[in-house]
């Protein structure tokens, strides 16, 4: 195992720990290459999250962001999530802790690298550092976000590099005669569909993958959309579901359907919890 794929090693904080035994995972099956580029949809979607509309008087001072992205990439694990925790609990809105605190330490240490000043290691480290600390924040973001209740409404799309979307155009066509609003994106590439789903800022977003060879492009989409969307839920469907479930936890999805009606009833379920947990902050 290569320098760069050891990199995620460690202990982090639940509950961030799921996410570390995923990114170790990843970093065994992939190269270090694979995992730059990895690195590098963190630094770039969370850095193209939009100017903070942020007023001056509530933002993180510059010394608090650069003490942020210094500690993304120290040797102590926890140091990152320590920080944005104690900013959370400290009365930081969700909007802020990510447009002024999280993206702005991403920018300089995306800066650093362009720079030479911060190595593709280092880099590689604080990038799975900022997926974490996303991941964990995720239910932060969607209870601001919980004001009314969940309509049944979701995004499907098919993975970027499948040779056709008849699977997630099947899947959207049963969902909507079942009564839900599905936004189907088809025909985009990466960088594209990253970007229209995070205008979206959907609740739930269905992904269609057929080939496993489409596993890491997957993984990459993942990613890209939970620092792009840190509130969403993510369902990966598709034949290869059907063949190896374990593929879902791989990719950090949320949820994996080998089948649509098994995806209904995933998307179903999590509806419902988010409408509970709405009836129990109302």
């Amino acid at each position: 195992m290569s320098d760069d794929q050891s990199l995620f090693s460690g202990t982090l904080p639940q509950p961030v720990r799921r996410v570390q035994e995923v990114m170790e995972q990843r970093g065994q099956q992939l190269s270090a290459s694979a995992l730059r580029v990895l690195a590098r949809e963190v630094i770039l979607r969370v850095s193209r999250a939009g100017p903070p509309a942020v007023p001056q008087a509530v933002r993180p001072s510059s010394s608090e962001i650069d003490a942020l992205c210094d500690a993304l990439v120290s040797p102590d694990d926890t140091a990152g999530a320590g920080m944005v925790r104690t900013a959370r609990l400290g009365g930081m809105p969700a909007d802020v802790l990510y447009h002024a605190y999280i993206a702005e330490a991403v920018r300089r240490l995306g800066v650093r690298w362009e720079r030479d000043e911060a190595s593709s290691a280092e880099v590689i480290l604080g990038a799975g550092r900022v997926y974490a600390i996303l991941r964990e924040l995720r239910t932060v973001f969607l209870a601001e976000r919980l004001t009314a209740p969940l309509g049944a409404e979701a995004v499907f799309a098919a993975v970027p590099g499948e040779v056709h979307g008849l699977g997630a155009t099947i899947a959207a066509d049963t969902l909507r005669r079942k009564g839900w609003d599905i936004t189907l994106l088809l025909g985009l590439g990466h960088a594209a569909l990253v970007e229209e789903i995070a205008a979206l800022q959907p609740a739930m977003v269905g992904l269609s993958v057929a080939q496993s060879s489409m596993t890491f492009a997957v993984a990459r989409l993942i990613v890209a959309l939970r620092v792009r969307c840190p509130q969403v839920w993510i369902l990966v469907g598709g034949p290869v579901l059907a063949e190896d479930p374990e593929v879902a936890r791989i990719v950090d999805a949320d949820a994996g359907a080998g089948s649509i009606d098994e995806g209904i009833a995933l998307m179903d379920a999590h509806l419902a919890e988010m409408n509970r947990l709405h009836s129990d902050r109302a």
